[in-house]
């Protein structure tokens, strides 16, 4: 019964390690070509694979597309959970902001494609996404209450400074992945969150 366990495990992680390797090449061909111009054809192109072989991974394009918005948005909530410990709430934003610039930096077509493409999910794989986003913003929000509520910040509109905060982090897809190699997720962290921390100061003005 071990071994038949072990080798189930390790049959796991090898068809999830070669989802992930999928994964990236055909992100890497969405941002060349655009979302709507791939077909499954040069999706297994890209990636070397039989067109058979890719539908035994991936049963179509939306299912990739989801399952990279997935992946991205599992590894922020993530990012969000290790860093609960309910303490500064400049501290967490910060880690906040780095967790998405990291994500941009290390995974430039996941992000691309969440930012872009999120109304081309359909049905259940656009309703768990909805999900996951509004869990992340529900995570951030209560963050930026905690600050309010104990004296960290100025008194404000929780929502609207949410979205300003994650529509600072988020944009930076735009601009960050050509100096990624240049400018750390820290150091660019640092340069937003610096000047909207100061916003949000009691001390400030």
């Amino acid at each position: 019964m071990a071994r038949a366990t072990t080798k189930k495990r390790q049959t796991t992680e090898a068809h999830d390690e070669k989802r992930g390797e999928i994964l990236r090449h055909c992100a890497s061909l969405f941002d060349r070509v655009g979302y709507h111009k791939t077909s499954m054809q040069m999706l297994a192109d890209e990636v070397g694979l039989g067109k058979p072989t890719l539908y035994h991974y991936f049963p179509s394009k939306n299912a990739i597309l989801f399952a990279m918005h997935d992946a991205h948005m599992s590894a922020l909530l993530a990012g969000l959970q290790e860093k609960d410990d309910g303490g500064d709430p400049h501290v967490r934003l910060r880690a906040a902001c780095i967790d998405i610039l990291r994500q941009i930096a290390e995974h430039p077509g996941y992000v691309r494609a969440f930012m872009d493409h999120y109304e081309d999910l359909e049905g259940k794989m656009r309703n768990h996404i909805r999900a996951q986003r509004n869990a992340y913003f529900d995570q951030v929000r209560s963050i930026i209450r905690h600050g309010i509520d104990n004296g960290h910040f100025r008194p404000c509109d929780p929502d609207l400074t949410t979205f300003g905060f994650l529509g600072m982090c988020n944009w930076a897809y735009k601009w960050y992945p050509p100096m990624a190699k240049k400018k750390t997720p820290e150091e660019v962290a640092d340069a937003l969150c610096t000047p909207f921390f100061n916003g949000l100061s009691l001390t400030q003005g």
